[in-house]
């Protein structure tokens, strides 16, 4: 192994996702969750715990889907929509972009890239300021795919076998390896090491292993689900049949712990901020059963009734628990559980959770990666001088700029 995850893994080493560990600067906003409404319209927006309404001057999305992921710095919600086509809607300019047709599988980078592979194994990368194309393919077969920092992919293909593959804009496909049959599979945010899920156990290929292989760890059942910790320290895994989580150590390659559960569980979803574990329970719909996993003490706190969706439960920076309970959408206290706000009839609409400053620049400008010549943070309420947005088109490549779907309603706030 695994020069071609090292080869991921040491382009951005320090990297990591916006606020997931470390407060969010506060140029990026206050505490907020956007709502899309599930038949389209009006993006609205709320504090956060309270769920008060704010005024904001949106535009309007197409019916959503399910949730890709929010950009945090380039103040994007990225989506599916009703179609099945891959989504962004840019905050600032309140505006709509069309990335990828139906079929495509998406892979969010910490930094906010967003990457999308075709059925053909065509890729797409998306900045908040447009989208590029590479060059070549990475053949059909791709069944997963999961961002590293450097603009580099790692993903699963499927042709006699599954095996793992490095791909950079660049080069295309560096380096390719088999790869067991996984049930699930997971990957660190840095991408310097893959989890397999498989019939006995779990396998990782790992760069920081100390002999350079992948290593294995037996489980006393087969697992069915693998999250790694926020610091990919620690793997989480559902067993089947059993009524408990695994925890392996990725450094001490061994079986920690487990973690007693009411029931077994069917799905996790890790807070990006390492403070809980979400694991679904038995049941279906609205009525699904959710466990909140103390990571800190180790043990379930906690236990509620909700429908487990591609958006919600999900957790704040601030510690929110976002969550449906019945037709509503209710804030909580993920230590305590207290309620802090609550929106009746919320639940049938796409939520993100995060941060916002409806008016100011994009946060993009304030940090450039292909535009050249612009510098410094720009306070919110900042308004451009006459003709400066026209002088910064000229700076941005033709192939960056995409076409986009226009909102009737969309009114430019910056």
């Amino acid at each position: 192994m695994l020069l071609l995850l090292a080869a991921c893994s040491r382009a951005e080493s320090g990297s990591a996702a916006p606020g997931a560990s470390d407060s969010a600067p506060a140029s990026l906003g206050v505490p907020v969750a956007y709502r899309l409404p599930a038949r389209g319209g009006t993006v609205q927006i709320y504090r956060l715990p309270s769920l008060e309404a704010v005024k904001w001057n949106a535009g309007n999305v197409t019916a959503p889907r399910t949730a890709v992921g929010l950009d945090l710095v380039g103040r994007r919600l990225l989506f599916r929509d009703s179609s099945g086509m891959l989504v962004s809607y840019d905050l600032v300019a309140s505006r709509e972009r069309v990335i990828a047709p139906r079929g495509s599988l998406a892979a969010l980078g910490t930094d906010g890239t967003l990457f999308a592979v075709d059925t053909t194994g065509a890729v797409i990368e998306s900045q908040p300021w447009g989208t590029r194309s590479w060059t070549g393919s990475l053949g059909r077969g791709v069944s997963a795919a999961f961002a590293t920092p450097g603009a580099r992919l790692i993903v699963i293909r499927r042709a006699g076998g599954d095996s793992l593959a490095i791909a950079s804009r660049e080069t295309g496909i560096s380096a390719s390896q088999a790869v067991p049959t996984a049930i699930s599979r997971a990957a660190t945010r840095d991408g310097d090491a893959v989890a397999f899920a498989t019939d006995s156990g779990v396998h990782v290929l790992d760069e920081g292993a100390r002999d350079d292989t992948a290593w294995f760890v037996r489980l006393p059942a087969r697992p069915t689900a693998v999250a790694f910790s926020p610091s990919g320290h620690r793997l989480y895994l559902a067993l089947q049949g059993k009524s408990e989580l695994a925890v392996v150590d990725r450094f001490a390659r061994r079986l920690r712990q487990t973690i007693a559960l009411p029931e077994p569980a069917t799905a996790l979803r890790m807070d990006p901020w390492g403070r809980v574990l979400l694991v679904k329970g038995p049941g279906a719909g609205d009525t699904a059963t959710a466990w909140v996993v103390s990571l800190a003490e180790g043990r379930v706190s906690d236990e509620l009734a909700t429908a487990w969706r591609s958006d919600l439960p999900a957790v704040s920076e601030e510690g929110v628990l976002l969550l449906r309970e019945g037709g509503a959408v209710v804030a909580r206290d993920v230590r305590t559980l207290d309620s802090l706000g609550a929106l009746p009839g919320g639940g049938a609409d796409l939520w993100f959770a995060g941060r916002g400053s409806p008016r100011g620049p994009p946060a993009w400008l304030s940090r450039p990666r292909g535009a050249a010549g612009l510098r410094g943070e720009w306070p919110v309420g900042w308004r451009a001088p006459r003709g400066f947005w026209a002088s910064l088109l000229l700076q941005v490549p033709e192939t960056l700029l995409a076409p986009e779907r226009p909102s009737s309603s969309a009114v430019h706030t910056a």
